[in-house]
């Protein structure tokens, strides 16, 4: 297999995609269940469908341009969690595609292959939360057209456009996932190795970066809502507080094989002869890369295995050494590469249900319960009063308040007149059709803004209010 795509025919990229297309469509239409995460990204999309302002009428901490592209999305195939899936599969595809392409232009390995970009493909499908369009996969996705930018640059002074695109797409990026913004680190390594004139280029790429940014500010503060841009949009991504995760035990058990195929291809490296300079100016800008990987982990605040795709350029540029390594004994490289292959394979589709539990994970933790109590009510305009998504996954967000820990500083201190002006003034003109109150929270509701909360009557003994019209 590997010898296979050691060859650049055109024949190969076309086998390279239809194994992909193997290994993710049965799981893809069949037997990925939804998540946690994909149920809130489509409410989100929802919500700015219908025509509302991402933190003024919708309280949540994701990027804009995230939240743009679901809304999107929603546009075009309303709550569609296919139309999710099928996006994420082509930007996986395509950073695959984009990655190997920028290293077989430079050169970065003794020769060139599709074996970056089979690695890429691999590792990105080893476990379903990848397959999750996520803001962390839309930002990565200009991270690396960034690094496309970064690499031409050359010593002559025709770089002012790449290296401000190259910015532009670090600030997209950001715009995306605000973390990423870790990556300018990476930007300032580029130009000291591939550039001339690092103060100018810097420059460059800081305006560029800058740009989008400006974009943005000035479009929330035409809809007055530059100040919740900056508190839920840029400051409360800083909280370092991790969300719609697996723990840290199970992403770490997820993580096991693509990490050891790591640590085994960091341990080939002094085997290896590089040849050109390049080369060697090359591989420490991978190493800055992956510091930067780690900052951006730590500074995250999306705690599970859709972390991995950081990992992804990663394994594809230092696994290539790792299996190249055999080239006098290449079935050593072929025996090692099937037996990763069917341990991605096993942590995909958990056969039998023998891999998960021996390991611990409970990918239960991450995925909608469709219980009796979930579809009591459906096809109506919900606010949940408390932390649980799942009664939602029938019904539409009736309310800003989608995320539990953004709207604590409101139900959570209804003894101040703010919090209770907030809650009048965000539910006064659409109230939702039913609440569900989880933290027995009407009582007090209805005491003291009887103006909105009067208007509800329970229904049965359960957590259900309905509007009464």
């Amino acid at each position: 297999m590997i010898r296979f795509f050691r060859s650049l025919f055109p024949s190969r990229w076309v086998v390279l995609v239809l194994l992909f297309l193997l290994l993710r469509l049965p799981l893809l239409f069949f037997g990925l269940p939804t998540t946690l995460s994909e149920l809130h990204h489509v409410l989100v999309g929802e919500r700015l469908h219908q025509g509302y302002t991402l933190y003024q009428s919708l309280y949540d901490t994701i990027g804009p341009l995230s939240g743009a592209v679901y809304g999107l999305l929603d546009m075009v195939a309303p709550k569609s969690y296919l139309a999710h899936r099928l996006l994420a599969m082509a930007l996986i595809a395509y950073q695959a595609f984009l990655l190997n392409f920028i290293f077989n232009r430079n050169q970065v390995h003794p020769f060139k292959s599709f074996v970056p970009a089979l690695l890429y493909l691999l590792f990105g499908s080893i476990f379903f939360e990848l397959d999750i369009l996520s803001p962390l996969l839309l930002g990565h996705t200009f991270v690396l057209l960034a690094v496309y930018s970064l690499t031409v640059i050359s010593k002559e002074a025709t770089n002012a456009g790449r290296l401000f695109e190259a910015g532009f797409m670090l600030g997209l990026a950001a715009l995306c996932y605000l973390p990423l913004v870790w990556f300018l680190v990476l930007g300032f390594f580029a130009i000291i190795y591939f550039a001339s004139n690092a103060f100018r280029s810097t420059l460059l790429m800081l305006t560029g970066f800058v740009f989008p940014f400006t974009v943005v500010l000035t479009y929330f503060l035409y809809q007055n809502a530059l100040v919740p841009f900056l508190e839920q949009g840029l400051s409360w991504s800083w909280q370092f507080t991790f969300d719609f995760g697996l723990p840290i035990k199970q992403v770490l058990m997820v993580a096991a094989l693509p990490l050891s195929i790591l640590v085994l291809s960091f341990l080939s490296l002094p085997l290896i002869n590089l040849g050109p300079n390049y080369q060697a100016r090359f591989l420490q800008f991978m190493f800055i890369w992956a510091i930067v990987v780690v900052l951006v982990l730590i500074s995250g605040h999306d705690g599970s295995a859709k972390g991995l795709i950081l990992l992804l350029p990663l394994l594809a540029y230092f696994g290539l050494f790792l299996f190249g390594f055999w080239e006098k004994r290449f079935w050593v490289a072929e025996i090692l590469f099937l037996v990763v292959a069917a341990g991605v394979v096993a942590m995909r589709y958990n056969p039998l249900g023998v891999v998960y539990h021996p390991l611990g994970i409970d990918p239960e933790l991450v995925q909608v319960r469709d219980a009796p109590q979930y579809r009591q009510v459906q096809g109506e305009r919900l606010l949940v009063l408390g932390p649980d998504l799942n009664y939602y996954q029938h019904n539409s967000l009736g309310s800003p308040y989608l995320r539990w820990d953004l709207a604590q500083p409101y139900f959570g201190r209804l003894n101040y007149y703010e919090a209770l002006f907030t809650i009048l003034q965000d539910l006064r003109k659409a109230p939702p059709t039913y609440i569900v109150d989880q933290k027995n929270l009407m009582p007090e509701l209805q005491y003291k803004l009887p103006l909105v909360f009067q208007r509800y009557e329970k229904v049965d003994d359960g957590p259900f209010y309905r509007l009464v019209k």
